[in-house]
């Protein structure tokens, strides 16, 4: 499904001069899934709106091994903090499914969240889930099993898209985003498939018992 720039949370209900205004300064984009969006370290001197498909930020731990920090389906806005305190991307953005994406320029995007209290307030609103969300990611690691994970990150992608869980990047892919080995994945999949909760396929996980799930995560 493609948006609409007015679809991002942070400029949903401007004026549409001010909509305007903003989208005059875009730069449209379309990536090839794989493809990377923006390197660690690059200049944040854009926001990256996500239009159509799903992305993911990533870093590289000491030993080379990619850790995921964060994935993100259309729409949402990326680098938001780097955007605003005028620094440098802390991630790797890059592609898991073919994507559509629009970028602003910082000037106008900070002027308006100065001249639109609004916005200010939908901005502060996306900052708070995202830090909210990255603790709930730190307690899940430290405190659950891989396949209590596995099936929190289903039942909560099962509630939010239906029954049907893509994996665009694969078991590897997964494992990435939630910190685990392909093989722990896999063995975590294969144990939900036993329990009547799943069905697994190549790329897709079909969601039979979502609420056998929730419960296998503790939500």
């Amino acid at each position: 499904m493609r948006y609409a720039l007015q679809d991002l949370p942070l400029l949903s209900g401007l004026p549409a001069e001010a909509l305007a205004e903003v989208s005059a300064s875009a730069r449209h984009r379309t990536y090839p899934a794989g493809q990377i969006l923006c390197t660690e370290g690059d200049p944040a001197d854009h926001l990256i709106v996500l239009l159509a498909g799903e992305v993911a930020e990533s870093v590289c731990d000491v030993d080379g091994r990619e850790v995921v920090l964060a994935v993100y389906g259309a729409p949402a806005g990326i680098g938001k903090v780097a955007l605003l305190d005028s620094g440098t991307h802390p991630a790797t953005v890059t592609a898991r499914t073919a994507v559509e994406v629009c970028c602003l320029p910082r000037e106008p995007l900070l002027n308006l969240v100065t001249s639109h209290p609004d916005s200010a307030a939908r901005l502060l609103a996306t900052l708070a889930r995202m830090v909210r969300e990255r603790d709930r990611h730190r307690v899940d690691a430290a405190l659950l099993s891989a396949p209590a994970r596995v099936a929190g990150w289903l039942a909560r992608r099962a509630e939010a898209g239906g029954d049907r869980v893509p994996l665009p990047a694969g078991q590897a892919g997964l494992g990435a985003e939630l910190g685990l080995s392909r093989i722990t994945v896999n063995r975590a999949l294969q144990s939900l498939r036993a329990r009547g909760l799943i069905a697994v396929r190549p790329g897709v996980v079909r969601v039979l018992d979502r609420a056998g799930l929730a419960r296998r995560a503790g939500l």
